[in-house]
């Protein structure tokens, strides 16, 4: 798998930084830890001289002195949440807004929309000060964090005008978190279901066997997590792979990406924003902080003329699922 390099320079227009802070800088997750929390990015007197007000969730209103520069990235608790503490590794979704630290100008900000996605991003993962900041930080709280324009985006922003060292202050609200792979119990394997096995980075290996596929669906638990079961219509967060039977190839990967996704558990015979049935009906009742292994027959797949370009009309699909939680 490969992600975007940390430091390696970009350039985007003025319209295109906030697509620049929502890009595919989720990277490679790590199991949670039990060990007390340390910040990637420390505290500091500089990013405690920002003030915001305004709503949680909400664009808010900033101030702070200008100038304000600090010679290594800087974080400061404004409002604490009450919610728990992000651990390197988990999947955050978040709102924030970026200023200059020269004029007090906002530069950009995401959406603070509850009908568009959040930024996402990897606690503490080293892709960018977005990712780094999150680690330690709380569920529900409002922060600030002053760095450089490079810290934020790699590099310069020339069609923006935004110079590498530019001094820059970021105020982020956190909305919510997620576990970055499944971490529940080993369960033992079925008779032929595939062999999964994972990376250290929780990224599964799938192994089918050379026998003729189910023709029933299956749908088997490997990892068995302790959190909140799936119910039909829940908007779940997941890292998946998909395989075909057939070719033992896979057709799409959420772990390739390094980004999760957020899939209606539903049938998208009853739901337009839902999965295809089989997946659907493996999931259901599937507990946050597991992985499971779907097999799913071509009945219960892609109706005929419907499928993928990736996905051959009459494939038998395998999905290996972790189940990172579940949105509200």
């Amino acid at each position: 798998m490969t992600a975007t390099p940390r430091r390696s320079a970009r350039t985007a227009s003025a319209l295109l930084l906030a697509t620049a802070l929502a890009g595919s800088l989720v990277a490679c997750t790590s199991p949670v830890g039990s060990d007390a929390c340390v910040p990637v990015v420390p505290e500091g007197a500089n990013a405690a001289l920002v003030s915001a007000s305004g709503a949680f969730g909400s664009a808010p209103t900033v101030d702070f002195p200008t100038p304000l520069r600090s010679e290594t990235p800087q974080s400061a608790v404004i409002d604490a949440g009450e919610g728990d503490e992000i651990a390197a590794g988990q999947i955050v979704d978040f709102q924030v807004s970026l200023f200059s630290a020269v004029s007090g100008d906002l530069i950009t900000q995401s959406s603070y929309d509850d009908a568009q996605a959040p930024l996402r991003r990897t606690a503490g993962a080293d892709v960018d000060l977005l990712a780094e900041s999150l680690q330690c930080a709380t569920v529900g709280s409002r922060f600030a964090v002053t760095g450089t324009v490079g810290d934020v985006f790699g590099g310069p922003v020339d069609e923006a005008g935004l110079a590498e060292a530019d001094p820059v202050v970021l105020v982020f609200d956190v909305q919510a978190a997620y576990l970055g792979r499944a971490t529940g119990t080993p369960q033992l394997g079925a008779s032929g279901i595939p062999a999964v096995v994972t990376t250290p980075d929780g990224i599964p290996g799938v192994t089918i066997p050379d026998e003729e596929p189910p023709t029933e669906l299956r749908a088997h638990t490997l990892v068995r997590g302790d959190g909140t079961p799936i119910a039909e219509g829940d908007r779940a967060v997941l890292h998946y792979t998909g395989l075909l039977w057939d070719t033992k190839t896979i057709f799409d990967s959420s772990w390739e990406r390094a980004a999760p996704v957020t899939f209606t558990i539903a049938s998208f015979e009853d739901d337009p924003n839902g999965v295809v049935p089989g997946l659907a009906a493996g999931l259901i009742g599937a507990t946050v902080g597991s992985q499971v292994i779907v097999v799913i027959p071509p009945e219960l797949g892609y109706p005929e003329g419907q499928s993928p370009a990736t996905i051959p009309a009459g494939s038998t699909m395998v999905f290996v699922v972790d189940i990172l939680g579940i949105e509200g």
